[in-house]
């Protein structure tokens, strides 16, 4: 729909492949912002008796290099990844549907031409106040991942860069789950994702991602960030633990 009018199928497949810029905010004055909160987190939980959260050391802006002139997206590339993202491990044959299913459910929310910012459209706008906060965890998903990859490729050219669940990976040594048998985890934080970077004949380098969606303010985005930078520490590899605390 478009007002009270049927979009024709045409236009919306071609929406849905034009090509538009994705706002990146990523400043020394934002992750200031984010410590800030973080600070205060730790604060008020140590007043209150509760055990200290270890948050990811170091952090930084990403480098105005590997953003380049901008990013640009397609929303079927960003549908594409959340699509894959989203649907359960284990599926089977049914997995193809799972994920073909996760690309429809925002197949209309956003819009973007060449030359301006992607959004959301009039109907990624209205859509009704109790699916808001499940729609902007889908997007955030799908950004994340999108944006995590362009990013790493431009990092590591002339590599491949796979996306793979966080739960996935951990299941092959660790019981994530009281469910699952193994040496238990004892940590509920964990990073959501795992993008590892690879060529044949050289070794992997793998970065956890964490994927944080809201349709508030900016506000609400740093508490976010502040919490991710704990799921993204709950998991090291070399150097460190061998398992998650």
């Amino acid at each position: 729909m478009e007002g009270n009018e049927l979009k024709d199928l045409g236009e919306v497949f071609r929406q849905l492949a034009q090509r538009s810029n994705v706002a990146v905010h990523s400043s020394a004055k934002l992750l200031g912002e984010v410590e800030a909160v973080a600070a205060k987190d730790d604060e008020e939980r140590a007043a209150k008796e509760l055990d200290a959260l270890r948050r990811k050391p170091g952090l930084q802006p990403v480098p105005v290099k590997e953003l380049g002139d901008g990013v640009q997206l397609t929303p079927w590339e960003v549908l594409h990844t959340l699509g894959w993202a989203i649907a359960l491990s284990r599926r089977g044959a049914g997995r193809g549907l799972a994920e073909h299913w996760g690309r429809l459910t925002c197949s209309q929310a956003l819009e973007g031409a060449l030359g301006t910012f992607m959004a959301l459209s009039a109907e990624g706008r209205d859509t009704a106040d109790h699916y808001k906060a499940l729609q902007s965890d889908e997007l955030g998903v799908g950004f994340a991942l999108a944006l995590a990859e362009s990013v790493l490729t431009r990092r590591y050219p002339d590599h491949s860069v796979s996306i793979v669940p966080a739960d996935t990976a951990l299941r092959a040594g660790f019981a994530v789950t009281g469910r699952d048998a193994g040496t238990s985890v004892g940590y509920r934080h964990r990073p959501q994702y795992f993008a590892e970077v690879w060529k044949p004949g050289q070794p992997s380098r793998v970065f956890p991602i964490v994927c944080k969606g809201d349709h508030s303010g900016a506000s609400a985005s740093h508490t976010q960030l502040a919490s991710a930078s704990v799921h993204a520490d709950a998991v090291r590899i070399g150097g460190g633990p061998t398992h998650p605390p």
